[in-house]
C-alpha cells in the first residue's frame, strides 16, 4: 500500500470542500450516511444546523418531509438516520420519534 503525504492546508482544503460543497438533503445524507438527531435545541437542532451548513435554501424542520413523507431516510432509535440504500442492513424494529413509539 502506498502512502500519500499531504500538507495540513492540503488536508484542510479538501474535507472542506468535500463536506461543505453546497448539495440538497439527498447529496448531504449520500455524504454523510448519518446524521445525528438531537433533540436539545441551545442554538439549534442538530439535524437543522448540519443542513444549513450544507443546503442552500434549507429552512428548519426540513428534513422532517423528506423523512415522513417522502421516506428519504430512515429514522431509527439510538439517534441514527439512515439513506434508503442502507435499510437492507437495518433490523426491523421501532423508531423513537420526539418521545412516541412508531413503527418503522
Amino acid at each position: 500500500m502506498t502512502t500519500i503525504h499531504i500538507s495540513r492546508e492540503h488536508a484542510r482544503r479538501f474535507l472542506t470542500s468535500y463536506h461543505f460543497r453546497p448539495t440538497d438533503l439527498a447529496g448531504v445524507f449520500e455524504r454523510l450516511g448519518t446524521v445525528q438527531y438531537d433533540p436539545l435545541n441551545p442554538v439549534g437542532r442538530n439535524p437543522d444546523l448540519v443542513f444549513q451548513a450544507r443546503i442552500p435554501g434549507y429552512r428548519v424542520d426540513d428534513w422532517q418531509h423528506a423523512a415522513y413523507t417522502q421516506r428519504m431516510v430512515y429514522d431509527a432509535w439510538d439517534k441514527q438516520s439512515f439513506p434508503p440504500k442502507y435499510r437492507s442492513t437495518i433490523p426491523s424494529s421501532p423508531s423513537i420519534v420526539s418521545g412516541s413509539t412508531q413503527s418503522a
